[in-house]
């Protein structure tokens, strides 16, 4: 009888063991999947989900560029570092048609700000550097935050504009 009860505890004792082995196992898994799981959706979140900044650069002058929270503004920040030659149009505006489109949603904007970035259709890029009142509809990008030597910089003709993050 004895050694039927000392069985019965040695079964118990290393069922509770690798129960507490198993149950720490697998929450040690789980904890690691959930870490994994974190970090490669951090690292796969595009950049301008990290970051509502990116700034341009004209004839060597760095501008700095609060960018919208929009599908527009995070694809057009995927496609960075780039520099774009950037034709006049109507002396208050430099455009640059890009090779892929971008996801657009166009909206009425009816004033257009000096220092603002915008999308004309799905993949003309927009740098305004007057202001002005407009009946077209564009997707915002962003908006530059100092203006004080945009218009100087931008000047007459084409001119290449770099962006990066």
């Amino acid at each position: 009888m004895r050694k039927q009860y000392v069985l019965a505890v040695i079964v118990l004792a290393a069922m509770m063991l690798s129960s507490c082995s198993t149950a720490k196992h697998s929450s040690l898994s789980n904890e690691t999947t959930l870490n994994a799981s974190t970090q490669a959706t951090q690292e796969n979140q595009p950049t301008a989900q990290r970051s509502n900044k990116m700034k341009i650069t004209v004839n060597g002058e760095a501008f700095s560029v609060t960018l919208e929270d929009n599908d527009t503004a995070r694809a057009f920040t995927e496609m960075l570092p780039q520099t774009l030659e950037m034709s006049e149009l109507h002396g208050n505006e430099k455009y640059h048609y890009l090779d892929t489109a971008l996801p657009d949603n166009p909206q009425s904007v009816s004033k257009i700000q000096e220092g603002d970035i915008l999308l004309y259709g799905d993949n003309c890029i927009v740098i305004f550097y007057k202001c002005f009142d407009t009946e077209y509809a564009y997707t915002k990008i962003g908006h530059i935050d100092n203006t004080a030597s945009l218009e100087k910089q931008l000047g007459n003709g084409k001119i290449e504009v770099s962006f990066d993050l």
